[in-house]
């Protein structure tokens, strides 16, 4: 446990070069992937970018919603805003308490969200999607402190498109 006796688990889809978005928008639909992070997020706090927020376009529901911006001005009907990484997650750790998963802190994006808490994750939850997007937001090279715990192969039956749901502890 990386930050005060939580979990935090980062949960992301990336291609074969990591990419993780185009466009601020997510550059596949693989309904099983979203049905897996539902699955994984659900009751628990969420804590985002606002760009992440914004690509979505809707606060994600039975979820605590943070989002992280530099923006003092910025507001979003059903988001707790912080300002720094460090506030959301002090501040997460109450939500935490009162949620159905009452040990965990989600990071659910962007790549420079990723990037600054991956020191701190104790889990990863990834989605790696067969494809060669060259989008221009990134996932950040997996440490080699952490090993793969679990996977499972799956094709999507509308798309074809080839991924596979990987588990990752420290």
């Amino acid at each position: 446990m990386a930050f005060q006796n939580l979990e935090v688990v980062h949960v992301v889809a990336m291609d074969q070069q990591r990419c993780i978005g185009e466009g601020n928008d997510l550059p596949w639909h693989i309904s099983a992937d979203l049905k897996h992070f539902k699955e994984i997020t659900q009751g628990g706090v969420v804590v985002m970018g606002r760009k992440t927020l914004e690509s979505m376009g809707r606060t994600l529901p039975k979820r605590v919603n943070w989002v992280i911006t530099r923006d003092q001005n910025w507001q979003f009907e059903g988001t707790k805003v912080a300002y720094s990484i460090e506030d959301a997650l002090k501040h997460a750790v109450t939500d935490v308490e009162a949620s159905e998963k009452p040990n965990t802190i989600f990071i659910i994006g962007g790549g420079e969200i990723f990037k600054q808490t991956l020191d701190i994750a104790d889990r990863l939850e990834l989605t790696h999607v067969e494809l060669d997007v060259q989008g221009d937001a990134h996932y950040p090279a997996i440490p080699s402190d952490f090993n793969k715990v679990a996977s499972e192969q799956h094709i999507d039956d509308k798309t074809g498109i080839a991924f596979e749901f990987a588990t990752y502890r420290k």
